[in-house]
């Protein structure tokens, strides 16, 4: 007979069986012969199969088991938070061991934790992609934009159905670069999607109304009218919930190893805008199979550009105040109410309708935009402070404006005055062209502002246009036109006679 020991215990349960239900052999015989005990081979004829390890009663925790009311209280005191907000094991162990004298492991308490929370593990359900639905988010990443490293924030959108996807990079994600995001991506498209899925970020959801759970959100006013726009239906993930827009989250990791991986280097962000786009390009034509029934269900696009809008006051500076950055108008608009229409990478103001300002977003904190031109008027009646003036140092004019000043300035106020005056110039010349007429000007110790311009004049081709007298008569006749010729020809002219 073979020995118990020798085989495994599936075979010894075999045995035993066909022993006594196949052979007829008694319980006390089978139990003789094998060496076992007759309550196990008893147990054997009742189960086909060995049950395994049975725990009857649970098993003692001396350490842990004067704390357990403790875990448990501590577990069910924040369930009701949101995951990432509720204590942690580890938190929980390293309050038994300050607060209750807990000497045991760090095990036991994170294995009693899952015992306590105890919730079954969350099915899911296979899904599939619809055609003209997408996904959106942003993500953090690092470029190099004219010589200096930046953190970038870069919106995506990606309609799964395809893989087709669009992204573009800011300075911030706030309300503006989101919504403008979206115009972009719709265009490159060729229509807005018929709903997107997004996470709780606060440009696009109100907050203080409490934790957001389940799937209805209070909207904020810019998302609002977004929406209103382009008629897509959002729908929000729930939070910490990646899973929800797993294909976007996919994208970003795909992006992040492909495109910013080692850090690109631009001289702008639209130089940066233009290679992302090239190859948001060039993913499109390759599923453009795929594209075509996504194509066919997107929504048409309204003539439509976002932007948000602001009424604002002029200080006594000429400055009108945004975020934390102050933007320069000109200096008669002082104590106006202004409104301020802001883009990702532009403000402009306006009087009413019209724009009586336009500057380059700054996302600098404290920082002052000033243009030259809205100072000009005052610096007339102020010639005293042109040495100083903000706008004058920030406008980074060419060295031949400084070289003249620093000719004219004699320590009164004509040598300002005239400064001033050279100032003036580029109210009607490029800067370009009046550092050209400086250049000759310094050349050959011109002083007057007066004389400038006639170097002007003279290297320029409006000169006959700006001395062209228009005859008016009464009762609406046409009178004759008289034009002087260009002075180059008159030069010409001196230069044979000499």
């Amino acid at each position: 007979m073979v020995r118990p020991a020798e085989v495994h215990e599936v075979q010894v349960y075999e045995l035993v069986r066909r022993s006594v239900l196949r052979d007829g052999k008694s319980v006390r015989q089978v139990a003789r012969d094998l060496g076992i005990n007759r309550r196990s081979v008893s147990k054997m004829l009742r189960e086909p199969l060995p049950p395994g390890y049975r725990l009857k009663v649970p098993r003692e925790r001396p350490v842990l088991g004067p704390y357990m009311s403790v875990i448990e209280e501590l577990v069910g005191a924040n369930a009701d938070e949101p995951v990432r907000q509720r204590r942690t094991a580890r938190q929980i162990f390293e309050t038994l061991r300050k607060d209750h004298g807990y000497m045991g492991g760090y095990t036991q308490v994170k294995a009693y934790v899952a015992e306590v929370r105890g919730k079954p593990r969350e099915a899911f359900l296979p899904l599939t992609s619809i055609p003209g639905e997408a996904e959106a988010d942003f993500y953090e990443v690092v470029a190099e934009i004219a010589g200096e490293r930046l953190k970038v924030h870069a919106f995506v959108m990606l309609l799964p159905h395809s893989g087709v996807w669009f992204s573009v990079c800011y300075p911030v994600e706030n309300g503006e670069t989101f919504a403008d995001g979206h115009v972009q991506a719709f265009r490159f498209f060729g229509g807005a999607v018929c709903a997107c899925v997004y996470d709780n970020a606060g440009y696009s959801v109100k907050r203080g109304s409490g934790p957001i759970k389940g799937r209805e959100r209070n909207l904020t006013e810019s998302f609002a009218q977004l929406q209103s726009v382009f008629l897509f239906r959002a729908e929000f993930a729930r939070p910490a919930r990646g899973n929800e827009k797993g294909a976007v989250e996919r994208k970003i990791g795909t992006l992040k190893r492909s495109f910013w991986a080692p850090a690109p280097k631009a001289a702008s962000f639209a130089e940066l805008n233009r290679m992302l786009l090239e190859k948001a390009q060039a993913d499109k034509e390759a599923n453009a199979q795929a594209f075509v029934q996504d194509s066919a269900r997107l929504l048409s696009l309204p003539d439509y550009e976002s932007s948000r809008m602001e009424e604002r006051r002029v200080d006594k500076l000429g400055l009108v105040r945004f975020e934390t950055c102050s933007y320069s108008v000109p200096t008669e608009l002082v104590g106006r109410s202004l409104s301020v229409r802001a883009t990702p990478f532009l403000i402009e103001i306006l009087d009413r309708s019209a724009v009586v300002a336009r500057h380059a977003r700054c996302y600098q904190k404290g920082r002052i935009v000033t243009d030259l031109l809205h100072y000009l008027n005052l610096l007339e009646y102020k010639p005293r402070a042109v040495h100083s003036a903000l706008p004058v140092v920030q406008a980074g004019l060419p060295a031949e404006f400084e070289a003249f000043r620093r000719r004219v300035v004699d320590g009164t106020t004509e040598g300002d005055k005239r400064f001033v005056g050279i100032l003036l110039l580029l109210k009607e010349h490029p800067v370009d062209i009046v550092a050209e007429a400086l250049r000759v000007a310094n050349a050959r110790g011109i002083r007057e502002p007066s004389d400038v311009r006639c170097l002007l004049l003279r290297s320029s081709d409006k000169a006959t246009s700006a001395m062209r007298t228009d005859w008016k008569l009464s009762g609406g006749a046409s009178g004759p036109v008289v034009e002087r010729p260009a002075l180059d020809r008159y030069n010409a002219l001196t230069a044979v006679t000499n």
